[in-house]
Order: C-alpha cells, then structure tokens, then sequence
C-alpha cells in the first residue's frame, strides 16, 4: 500500500502551516454565545412582541452577572419599540474557565449580536478600579444598546468597521 492512502494523522511540518484548513478560530466568548443560542432556539418564538431575557446560571465562582433580568427589561422598555422589532432574546451569559484566561487579551468581549439575539458576557469576578455599580451601569447603557444598534443595523450590508461606527455613534447618541 502506498503512503499516499495513509490515515491523516495531525499535521507538523512546515508544509501544515500554509494549510488553511489547519486553521481555527478561537473565541470562547462567541462558543458560549452559539451554545446558549442553540440550546434555547427552539424555545424563543421567531417575532416576540417583546424579547426575552434569559439567564444563564454561573458555572465558575470567577465570573459575576453584571446585570439582572428585571434591569435589562427595564432598559429595554425604556427604548423606542421599533428598536427592539425582531430582536428575539437578550441571553446574560455565565462565563467560562476559557473566557477567563482570554479577558485580557484581545479575544475579551462585553456583549455579542448574532442570529437576531444579543449576548451579554460575564464579566470577571475581579472588578480592578471598577465598582459594580459602575459596571452594571457600562453594560445596560453602552453594552446593550450598543448590541440593539447592531440589531437596528442587521439589514444594511457595510463593512465591519462602517457597522461599529454605527452602534458607536448610536450609543453616543443615546447617552447625549
């Protein structure tokens, strides 16, 4: 038998590294958004009249929900109606061991919009210069509305950084 029909063991040499399918992408904060996302599709009904909240309960002790469910309805029925139409869920995500060796890094990320849904991250245990208040106030006043102007910006197709702008300036907006 030739060495040509060899099981494709992983791959090492020089050769590998031009390989793009050798090459992964790695973002725990959107892995634990698709998970929560995929968990909780079915059950999310496709045009709410207003978006869920869900929860999801903390698995490490490092993590803390920046905001509660009942502040994050709050802020939302404080929007205008045609922001929110179409947006099925806000999920509060749990953070993970992963999530947590990634925070400061590049990889760190506050919220996620995806699949007409916004995905608030955890936010580490260890708050820094930071007091709660002012993170739970970060969160429901740029985090989230910064992910609803995603949600408002869904049907134009730009560039990624003509988009950020766009949920920048919103947020600047709002807070003006």
């Amino acid at each position: 038998m030739s060495s040509h029909y060899q099981s494709s063991g992983p791959r090492c040499n020089a050769f590998s590294k031009s390989n793009f399918t050798n090459w992964a992408v790695y973002d725990p904060f959107y892995a634990e958004a698709g998970s929560a996302h995929k968990r909780f599709d079915a059950r999310l009904p496709s045009q709410p009249a207003f978006p869920r909240v869900v929860r999801l309960p903390a698995f490490s002790p490092d993590f803390i929900h920046p905001v509660a469910r009942a502040e994050v309805e709050h802020r939302l029925h404080r929007m205008p109606p045609q922001h929110l139409v179409g947006l099925r869920a806000v999920f509060l995500l749990a953070g993970t061991r992963k999530q947590q060796r990634s925070w400061t890094s590049s990889l760190g990320c506050y919220g996620i919009y995806w699949r007409e849904c916004v995905f608030l991250c955890a936010h580490p245990f260890e708050l820094g210069q930071y007091n709660r208040d002012s993170i739970r106030d970060f969160y429901l006043n740029d985090v989230l509305i910064h992910e609803v102007a995603h949600h408002i910006d869904r049907q134009r197709h730009a560039a990624h950084d003509i988009k950020e702008g766009f949920a920048h300036a919103f947020v600047q907006q709002k807070c003006a």
